[in-house]
C-alpha cells in the first residue's frame, strides 16, 4: 500500500467523512480546505435513517451526533391556504432500521465533531487556507499543485479526491460535463429563535407548504427555526434582504405582526446538476462536486455522505485487496451517477414542484395524490423508505464490488 497520502480538496462533511473512513482503516489522507479552520456553513442540517446507519457502520460519530441533534419523527405537507394535507410519520419504519427519524443536525456540527476526531490521528494531515489550484496524472499517480500562503506546493499522492462543493476547482480540472439547470428564482434561508409553535401549535419539526406565489420550507434545527422561501427573478438581493421584508414574510406566514430576531440570512441559488462522469483516471468528484440538487427533500448532504461511503469502501479494496482500480471506480460513477438521477433529483424535483405549482387544478391534483399515499399505510411506508434513503442503499448497494450488479 502506497505510503503517500490520499489528497482529499474541501473539509466539509463528505471531505471529513472521506477522511474518517479512510484514516480508520490504516489509509493516510492530506485534507486541504481553502477556508482558515473546518467548514461552518450550516445550511444542511437534514441527517436521513439510511444515512445514519451508514455512518453507524463505519465510523464512531453517530452517539455523538445524536446528542447534538434532536429527531423529527414527522414530516408535514401543508397548503399556505388550506392547511395540513398530509402527514408522514417515520415510526412506521421503525422495524426496519435503528433510525426512524430525521435527525436535525447542523452540517457544520457534523463537521466539527468529525474534524475533533482526525485532528488526534497520526495519519491525518490538514491544511488551512489553501486549495487544490491544479494536477497532472499518469497511470500510477496524481502530481497535485496546492495553494498555500506560503506559495505552490507540488505533491504525489495515489488518488485526488474532489470534495470541494458545487463550484469544485477540482471537476473544472478533469473537464467533465456538468449538465442540468438553475431555478429562474433564487432562495432566501432566514434562521431564529422564536419558537414558531406559538403561531402554529401543530408545525412539525419538517414542513413543505405549498403556495404558487411563495412556496415556504420550514424547519427546526437545534439552533433555530429555519425559513426558506423564493426571490422573484427582478428583485434586487439588497431588497431581498432588507430587515423589513424579511419580517413581512415571516409575519405574514404566521399569521402575526410580531417581530422575529434573526440569527442567519443567507440568499442563494439552486441548481439541478448530474456530472457525466464521477472519475477521471485517478481524480474522482464526491458529493456537490459531482451532483446538485435542490433542498427540497434534505437529499444533498446525504447523497454526497452515501458518495464517500460507497467509495471509501472501494478504495479500501485497492489498497488492501488489489480490487481493480478502473473496475471499482467506473462502478462507483455508474452507481452514484443513477441515485444522483432516479433517486436524489426524482424527489427533490417532484417536493418542488409540488410547493411551486402554478395551476391551481394541477397543485391541488398533486396534493390529493400525496395525501392518498399518507394515508395509505403501505404507500406511506414506501414512500418513508424511499425519502430516507433507505431504498436507495437497498437497490443500488453501497460500495458493492463491480461484479455484484445492482437489482435496479
Amino acid at each position: 500500500m502506497s505510503n503517500q497520502p490520499v489528497v482529499i480538496a474541501g473539509a466539509g462533511p463528505v471531505g471529513v467523512t472521506l477522511a474518517e473512513i479512510l484514516s480508520l482503516n490504516d489509509i493516510p489522507v492530506l485534507l486541504v480546505e481553502k477556508e482558515a479552520e473546518p467548514n461552518k456553513e450550516w445550511r444542511a442540517s437534514t441527517f436521513h435513517a439510511g444515512t445514519m446507519e451508514l455512518l453507524e457502520q463505519e465510523t464512531g460519530v453517530v452517539d455523538r451526533m445524536l446528542e447534538k441533534g434532536f429527531k423529527a419523527y414527522k414530516v408535514h405537507y401543508r397548503d399556505r391556504n388550506d392547511g395540513l394535507y398530509a402527514e408522514f410519520d417515520f415510526s412506521q419504519i421503525s422495524d426496519i432500521t435503528n433510525y426512524p427519524f430525521r435527525l436535525q443536525c447542523s452540517q457544520a456540527t457534523y463537521v466539527q465533531l468529525v474534524f475533533e476526531r482526525l485532528k488526534d490521528r497520526s495519519n491525518v494531515e490538514v491544511i488551512f487556507n489553501s486549495e487544490v489550484v491544479d494536477y497532472t496524472q499518469n497511470e500510477d499517480e496524481v502530481s497535485v499543485t496546492i495553494g498555500t500562503p506560503e506559495g505552490e506546493r507540488v505533491l504525489k499522492t495515489p488518488y485526488l479526491l474532489g470534495a470541494d462543493g458545487g463550484r469544485s476547482k477540482v471537476r473544472k480540472l478533469t473537464g467533465v460535463q456538468f449538465d442540468g439547470y438553475t431555478h429562474e428564482e433564487r432562495w432566501l434561508l432566514v434562521g431564529t429563535p422564536t419558537d414558531f409553535h406559538d403561531y402554529i401549535p401543530d408545525l412539525a419539526y419538517v414542513n413543505y407548504i405549498s403556495d404558487p406565489n411563495e412556496f415556504l420550507f420550514i424547519l427546526r434545527v437545534p439552533e433555530a427555526w429555519r425559513f426558506l422561501y423564493p426571490v422573484k427573478p427582478d428583485t434586487p438581493e439588497k431588497e431581498a434582504l432588507d430587515p423589513h421584508n424579511i419580517q413581512k414574510t415571516i409575519q405574514k406566514a404566521l399569521n402575526t405582526t410580531d417581530h422575529f430576531p434573526i440569527v442567519e440570512n443567507t440568499i442563494y441559488r439552486i441548481h439541478q446538476r448530474v456530472a457525466d462522469k464521477f472519475y477521471n483516471g485517478r481524480v474522482v468528484l464526491v458529493g456537490d462536486a459531482a451532483h446538485l440538487n435542490s433542498p427540497m427533500g434534505g437529499l444533498g448532504l446525504n447523497s454526497g455522505i452515501h458518495d464517500a461511503v460507497d467509495l471509501s469502501r472501494r478504495l479500501v479494496r485497492i489498497f488492501k485487496e488489489g480490487s481493480n482500480r478502473e473496475a471499482e471506480l467506473r462502478k462507483y460513477s455508474e452507481v452514484r451517477q443513477r441515485v444522483a438521477k432516479n433517486y436524489v433529483k426524482a424527489i427533490s424535483e417532484k417536493n418542488t414542484k409540488l410547493m411551486k405549482e402554478q395551476d391551481e387544478q394541477e397543485r391541488k391534483r398533486l396534493q390529493k395524490e400525496l395525501s392518498e399515499v399518507a394515508n395509505d399505510p403501505e404507500k406511506a411506508r414506501e414512500w418513508l423508505i424511499n425519502s430516507s434513503l433507505i431504498a436507495s442503499v437497498q437497490d443500488q448497494g453501497i460500495g458493492k464490488p463491480p461484479e455484484v450488479n445492482p437489482t435496479k
